[in-house]
């Protein structure tokens, strides 16, 4: 009968196997064989029917910081329940001596759940059915810090639905030597050789390497993956944005992040009583408010009380110097833009800034309280709308989006004023490129004597078109497989 060869590393892990199931793991750590090298040697050993396999599905529970909370000082009930131990019985009113409100609700709420207390005419006593197995499993799991088990029990179940544990599913593997192999093995059908990667030129011509065993080579079997430095997705797009925006001529500006409302909102024409300035719609800061000075805080008073210039009426109201001076997250880049004419009053520009911007919103597939906004001006003597929409154009077609509409818009600011929308694959037609001419009220109050075109840019809205991504959410993952997977292209292509 031919004999079962069998290299040393094969005969050691099979004959430890021969009689009862071992779990790979800990078959991996006897052996001190790297657990992907084993399952490799499995993977041989199934083929030729040497191994029976099971499996099984497993919870790995342990307590989260709540929970190890809780094992030190006890749960609320166990802690009531210990009280009344003392004690006999109790007046509910009079359990205010011993836990605060928010700790007493918990106790109460859960200790009549269990059914470990008694409740009548106003007293309070232990139940005589006393049932403190949830008890238990706490302490177990924090002198263990992990366990497995197979099935969720009716304690694990509720320190789970009270945000105490966390949860793990895992699946485990055992193996075993077949009962064909087992046979063999007991009858000494089993020979061990040595085992080879790579043959001499002297194994071939004495024939000697009909006497080893020669490790197979899997073709198809696939590289592991090497997973270098890369730059996030989004950022990656920001660059190339910005290297666009500089081949078109443009210079990069930046501003602060925390400044008056007066910068944000008052030099742009935008009302003191706009639904953009609510509470609800900006973030405030809760510091103490500037003082502002110049002529500046006159010419703006004047723009929003009267217009300022002929043919304008402002917003006929008394505006409030009080109002301006608060201190606020910004809410668009335009702030940049409004500060660099102020400080180059007289200079042909191209100017952009690609930065974060801070609104009170919901998070969803196309909103985030915070946002990147890619915005810039344009200044000169001849620019005109036409200027601004060509930009958009050339604009986007550099990023690879070919599709993109306008439609008149208001913004206070500007006039007139235009909405960009461009088309997503998946989402269809998305708002990404506001724009417009700043109003002469504001040129005279900044005492500016060019035309000025000005765009904010919703760049997170335009990535998620040019990167083929559906939920605005993404662009700031944190996820390493998405990250490392995700192929990021060059936008200008």
């Amino acid at each position: 009968m031919n004999k079962i060869k069998l290299s040393k590393s094969d005969f050691e892990i099979l004959s430890l196997i021969i009689d009862k199931f071992f779990e790979m793991e800990e078959l991996s750590k006897s052996l001190n064989i790297p657990l992907s090298s084993l399952f490799s040697k499995i993977e041989v050993y199934k083929q030729k029917g040497w191994i029976e396999l099971k499996e099984e599905n497993l919870f790995k529970v342990k307590l989260n910081e709540e929970g190890k909370d809780y094992a030190r000082n006890g749960l609320p009930e166990s802690r009531l329940v210990k009280i009344l131990q003392q004690k006999g019985e109790i007046k509910i009113e009079n359990l205010k001596e011993f836990f605060d409100d928010k700790t007493l609700k918990i106790a109460l709420t859960n200790a009549f759940r269990r059914k470990l207390l008694t409740y009548s005419n106003g007293i309070l006593k232990l139940s005589s059915n006393l049932d403190l197995s949830l008890e238990n499993k706490l302490k177990e799991l924090y002198e263990k810090n992990e366990i497995e088990v197979k099935e969720l029990t009716q304690d694990i179940n509720e320190l789970l639905r009270r945000n105490l544990v966390e949860l793990k599913s895992v699946k485990k593997v055992f193996i075993k030597a077949s009962e064909s192999f087992k046979v063999e093995f007991i009858a000494g059908n089993i020979l061990v050789v040595e085992e080879k990667s790579k043959l001499t030129s002297e194994d071939i011509i004495t024939g000697r390497w009909k006497e080893y065993i020669l490790k197979p080579y899997n073709l198809e079997a696939l590289p592991p993956k090497l997973y270098f430095g890369r730059s996030h997705i989004y950022m990656k797009f920001l660059e190339e944005v910005k290297k666009i925006l500089l081949e078109m001529g443009f210079e990069e500006a930046e501003g602060p992040y925390i400044l008056p409302e007066f910068w944000n909102f008052d030099v742009l024409f935008v009302p003191q009583d706009h639904p953009a300035r609510d509470m609800h719609a900006t973030f405030r800061v809760d510091l103490p408010p500037v003082k502002l000075e110049g002529e500046i805080v006159k010419r703006v008073k004047e723009m929003h009380e009267k217009g300022g210039i002929e043919n304008s009426i402002g917003w006929r109201y008394e505006w409030k110097e009080d109002i301006a001076n608060k201190l606020i997250l910004r809410t668009h880049t335009t702030t940049v833009s409004i500060s660099y004419l102020y400080n180059n009053k007289d200079k042909e520009a191209k100017v952009f800034c690609i930065s974060r911007n801070f609104r009170y919103d919901l998070p969803d597939a196309t909103h985030s309280p915070e946002f990147y906004q890619c915005e810039g001006i344009m200044v000169g003597p001849k620019l005109n709308f036409a200027n601004l929409l060509a930009f958009f154009k050339d604009f986007s077609e550099r990023l690879g989006i070919e599709k993109i509409r306008f439609r008149p818009t208001y913004f206070p600011f500007t006039e007139p004023s235009v909405e960009g929308i461009i088309y997503h694959k998946k989402l269809g037609w998305i708002e990404a490129l506001p724009g417009g001419m700043f109003r002469p009220e504001i040129l005279k109050a900044l005492e500016i004597r060019y035309p000025v075109l000005a765009w904010g840019i919703g760049i997170d809205r335009l990535a998620m078109a040019a990167l083929d991504i559906e939920d605005i959410r993404e662009l700031f993952s944190q996820n390493i497989s998405f990250l490392r997977n995700y192929k990021i292209r060059n936008a200008n292509h």
